[in-house]
């Protein structure tokens, strides 16, 4: 008897042992993927930065599709769990302000190592279909939980209008990740009360819904090899991630031969910085035209985000999502990342003026020029809840949850 309970002790403490390893491997893992992205995260390099050697990390994980997916199911998991227990409060408000208190506060325990970090979960696109597949429908489910969180979907407008309150409010969250870097781990409790603030109440001073009409943002179909280059890699990478946009798989949807695309860019690297230079050009282009419209800063802000909102439901060229950021090169990260910092400060200034003239609510510029990014970045993976009705109703519904609040 005690020979058996001695070997049970034995079995007991090489478990543990087992779980500890695992947990250190995925939590080297979850960091090189948050830097790197699938790419550049090798079982090498995760036993590298755990100064193991690499049969000490196969033995746990034999391949490295293996050890992301293990990554994205952690991160999946944790994120049902908060939104679960977000989801008990006894009101859509408060449900909303418990999801953001809680993803903040993990976000502060992770800065301090107390916690592993969430991974980017953009980079599920990145894995084969059959990982891939599973990684997505989860996702999946964990959308509905925020979107529960808004209350019933029995009646088919209620469930479409909580779709797009689930998506605003992850995005925003999820890009949250990368701009509260900026701030000093004290001052997190005031960002977020701010961050909140924006969510629920939105930019505008005024609660009328707001409507505008639409500029023409989308050119007609270019006789430049180039322009069509770069609208099929930002479809293509929006659709299945910076990896998945091959040049083969590009010259493909287009019908051309690689030797044309050699002859209009370098290289792969190459594209993709055109692609974001292209979505500079574009909205800064944009910004210069409704500059030059009459009215106050909400109102040529609304045509602004409308003339936006459009183009990303029409999807023929939409802008590039900024879930590529990861996979690319760091060089070619950091300009892309440094052109949305610029498009995050003149919207700030803007939203300034905006309160000067009373037509933008008091609330700090900086992070809702960050939430109007993710909000029309996003849009783009809302092409299809867009399609389900007029476009006029879509884009209307979509900019007025941004410029009115969750609850507006």
């Amino acid at each position: 008897m005690r020979s058996a309970q001695k070997n049970d002790e034995s079995i007991g403490r090489r478990s543990a042992r087992y779980e500890r390893q695992r947990a250190r491997i995925i939590d080297a893992a979850v960091l090189l993927v948050n830097e790197k992205g699938v790419g550049g995260m090798t079982l090498q390099e995760v036993a590298r930065a755990l100064d193991l050697t690499t049969t000490s990390v196969t033995y746990y994980y034999r391949y490295k599709e293996q050890l992301a997916a293990e990554v994205f199911e952690d991160t999946l998991v944790r994120l049902g769990s908060m939104i679960a227990a977000a989801a008990r409060e006894a009101t859509p408000q408060e449900r909303v302000a418990r999801y953001v208190e809680i993803f903040f506060d993990q976000f502060v325990e992770a800065s301090r190592g107390r916690d592993r970090p969430l991974a980017i979960l953009s980079e599920i696109r990145t894995l084969e279909e059959a990982t891939r597949q599973h990684l997505i429908e989860h996702y999946q489910e964990v959308f509905r939980a925020v979107r529960g969180l808004f209350g019933d979907t029995c009646v088919e407008r209620d469930k479409r209008l909580n779709s797009v309150r689930a998506q605003f409010l992850n995005e925003a969250l999820f890009w949250a990740a990368l701009w509260l870097r900026r701030y000093p781990l004290g001052d997190i409790k005031n960002v977020r009360r701010r961050t909140l603030d924006i969510l629920a109440h939105g930019i505008s001073a005024s609660r009328a819904s707001l409507e505008c009409d639409v500029l023409d943002m989308d050119e007609a179909d270019s006789i430049d090899p180039k322009q069509n280059f770069l609208r099929a890699a930002s479809r293509l990478i929006n659709d299945i991630g910076y990896k998945g946009a091959s040049i083969d798989r590009i010259v493909s949807e287009l019908k051309l031969t690689k030797g044309s695309f050699y002859h209009h860019l370098g290289a792969k690297d190459d594209l993709i910085q055109a692609c974001y230079s292209e979505d500079y050009v574009r909205l800064t282009r944009l910004q210069a035209i409704v500059d030059r419209f009459e009215g106050n800063v909400i109102d040529r802000l609304t045509r602004a985000i409308f003339s936006v909102l459009a183009i990303q439901f029409e999807g023929r060229h939409p802008l590039l999502r900024t879930t590529a950021l990861q996979a690319m090169p760091p060089a070619v990260r950091q300009v892309a990342i440094e052109r949305y910092d610029r498009h995050a400060l003149a919207l700030s200034g803007m939203l300034v003026d905006g309160m000067v003239d009373g037509s933008v609510r008091t609330l700090d510029p900086v992070i809702a020029g960050n939430i109007i990014i993710s909000t029309l970045n996003s849009a783009y993976d809302m092409r299809g809840w867009a399609k389900r009705q007029r476009r006029e109703d879509a884009i209307r519904t979509y900019a007025n949850i941004l410029l009115r609040g969750l609850f507006g």
